[in-house]
């Protein structure tokens, strides 16, 4: 890593590594078969790396706990646990969830990173309505004396007691397991609105392809997905440290168990409304997208447009450079072709700006409406080449408004 870089990922990279320095038990990478349901909520939380606000920086699978959310400045550790029949009541959470969070944060007190850990409970479906239950769920400081007796039987030091129940935190309802499939595709659906749905369920099976690596901490047979993202480590950002820089020694014991924002920007397409500056970032990152393909995903284009788009912008370049090779003021007549193109597209963005308050399919997908505008325009579009440099063929005309994009010259965005 660069030493910018190293500065801007310390504060993350210093938690990773007492996450690593950690004790902790390696029995659920050997048993992963049996918590499927895990890897899915693996996939919901590494989406949150996304996050503007404040998002995790690393999601950590099998160390410490089921799965540890690594942030800035704080470390969440979460044990999750599915249910058969029945609701959650709170001697079921001491039986099955709050022993392993107890071994957790004694491992944490050891290790003196208790004071900026949270340790929660997830439980697949709903609690029992007893009041007990409940209270308990809502603030489990409120637990009663049978409860502390049950968490220091399972090894918590009694003078601790009040300090583990202030970091505890209890999630339920969380979607069983015949419905997590549909809630985690919901989610990427709403997350990218112009991927069809057997690109999201694509989309879906490369994450939890990788999930199930990290699960497993890199004992399965690698694949071409996790020599995907063996590639994009380098480039990506919050890439990890290598063994020899600091905290990397630490840090590689646990290296194939780490998801990352930068792991998860190289399997994703762009998030409709990233930036100029985001979706460069893309590029220098090593992905195989052109900038006109980024630009018109996240402007919610979808794949048949956007390969048309890049069919007349090829065809377009054919004629351009033999135009290049062929007439002395070539750069000067292409650039007044880019001036009047430009204006009549920005000025269709705008109309599709306004129209984008009582019409939803503008605003979700202004790439697709800009398009079919400026596609339906032919004689308007032919009116650009003056000249004509390229014969007036709207098509020409579209593949060069693609070439102007790829310039960062337009952002197939409603102004």
């Amino acid at each position: 890593m660069t030493e910018t870089r190293r500065q801007h990922a310390d504060p993350g990279l210093e938690l990773l590594t007492k996450v690593a320095e950690v004790e902790s038990d390696s029995t659920g990478l050997d048993t992963f078969a049996r918590y499927v349901w895990q890897a899915k909520q693996v996939v919901r939380q590494w989406l949150t790396c996304l996050s503007e606000r404040e998002a995790p920086l690393f999601v950590v699978c099998e160390q410490v706990e089921d799965l540890a959310l690594v942030y800035a400045e704080r470390i969440r550790f979460v044990q999750v646990k599915t249910r058969d029949r029945g609701s959650w009541s709170v001697a079921a959470m001491c039986d099955r969830g709050l022993d392993a969070l107890v071994r957790s944060y004694t491992a944490a007190r050891k290790a003196r990173i208790h004071e900026i850990c949270a340790f929660e409970l997830w439980v697949e479906g709903a609690i029992a309505d007893k009041e007990e239950t409940v209270d308990f769920v809502k603030d489990p400081r409120s637990a009663e004396k049978g409860v502390r007796s049950k968490l220091i039987a399972s090894g918590l030091i009694r003078s601790w007691v009040d300090d583990f129940l202030q970091r505890l935190v209890i999630r339920p309802d969380q979607p069983t397991r015949a419905h997590v499939d549909a809630k985690a595709i919901w989610e990427l659906g709403a997350l990218w609105p112009a991927l069809s749905r057997p690109e999201v369920e694509h989309l879906y099976e490369r994450l939890l392809s990788a999930a199930t690596a990290a699960q497993t901490g890199g004992s399965a047979q690698p694949g071409p997905l996790q020599a995907h993202l063996a590639a994009a480590l380098p480039h990506v950002g919050f890439d990890l440290p290598g063994p020899d820089e600091p905290g990397g020694a630490a840090i590689d014991a646990i290296r194939n168990q780490v998801l990352t924002r930068g792991m998860l920007v190289a399997l994703t397409p762009p998030l409709p409304g990233e930036s100029d500056e985001q979706l460069l970032a893309r590029i220098s990152s090593g992905s195989a997208a052109s900038l006109l393909e980024l630009k018109m995903t996240a402007a919610g284009a979808g794949r048949q447009l956007i390969e048309r788009v890049q069919e007349m912008r090829a065809d377009m370049e054919v004629e351009r450079q033999l135009l290049l090779a062929s007439r002395d003021s070539a750069e000067a007549d292409l650039e007044r072709l880019a001036s009047r193109v430009l204006s009549m597209a920005d000025a269709t963005a705008t109309r599709i700006g306004l129209s984008a308050a009582s019409d939803p399919a503008a605003a979700g997908r202004p790439a697709e409406m800009i398009a079919a505008d400026l596609l339906a325009r032919p004689g308007d579009l032919a009116q650009c080449d003056r000249r004509p440099l390229f014969d007036r063929d709207e098509r020409l005309i579209v593949g060069y408004l693609g070439h102007l994009s790829d310039l960062c010259r337009f952002r197939w965005r409603a102004q």
